[in-house]
């Protein structure tokens, strides 16, 4: 399981807020799953993704995951949906692909490495990441 993206462009950064991080850097996005492509969209907000990410799993595994982003109208770009037998990911833009069923703890090292790497291009663009992944928000979470 892969969440990844390619082409991270902050060109359209004007501002310093965490506002502006989050709805201004986008990427070439896509939810992989091996050789499935589960979702895939051009100039998503992959930092806004990350933070939400990084929110929810820091919270536990109570509740799914459904992406609010302030790019889209409505909720669910992405989302991490708990099944009895362990989770899936997929979006609501998609609704007929799911990834395959995996545990918590490979959701949360999915999660860790899309941060990490988010982490790793933000403080290349000379942003401070920990600034970005503070939870000091509403949640962009919410429990399906």
């Amino acid at each position: 399981m892969l969440l990844t993206y390619t082409n991270l462009n902050a060109d359209d950064l004007r501002g310093s807020t965490v506002a502006d991080y989050l709805i201004s850097i986008e990427a070439d996005f896509a939810i992989l799953d091996d050789d499935l492509t589960v979702y895939e969209e051009p100039y998503f907000p992959v930092v806004e993704l990350a933070r939400s990410l990084h929110i929810w799993a820091v919270r536990g595994e109570t509740h799914d995951f459904v992406f609010e982003s302030l790019s889209f109208e409505e909720p669910g770009a992405v989302t991490i949906v708990r099944r009895e037998s362990g989770w899936v990911f997929g979006s609501m833009f998609a609704p007929k692909v799911t990834s395959s069923v995996i545990e918590w703890r490979d959701v949360q090292e999915c999660v860790a490495a899309f941060e990490a790497k988010i982490r790793k291009d933000l403080a290349r663009l000379s942003i401070d990441p920990d600034r970005v992944f503070r939870d000091s928000g509403p949640r962009q979470s919410r429990a399906s």
